[in-house]
């Protein structure tokens, strides 16, 4: 589920600026196959992989993590 919705978010974020999967995967300096991948949902892109595509877009990357029942309350923000 949570990897549908960050493929989701990469393709709008593409789409919004107009480039191809091909241009986008040209600046991240992988293949195509990749973004289609990591647009379809398929697999947990790694934090290296979603700074690669932030930095690329040009976008921030804000990444929340969620508190477990019974664990300290706490949470980190990472942006550029």
């Amino acid at each position: 589920m949570h990897a549908q919705l960050v493929g989701q978010r990469i393709r709008a974020a593409r789409e919004e600026i107009g480039l191809t999967q091909l241009q986008l995967a040209d600046r991240m300096q992988v293949s195509q196959p990749v973004i289609a991948a990591l647009e379809a949902g398929r697999g947990n892109p790694t934090v290296g992989q979603l700074a690669a595509v932030a930095e690329a877009l040009q976008v921030g990357l804000d990444v929340e993590f969620p508190v477990l029942p019974g664990t300290p309350r706490a949470g980190v923000v990472v942006a550029p």
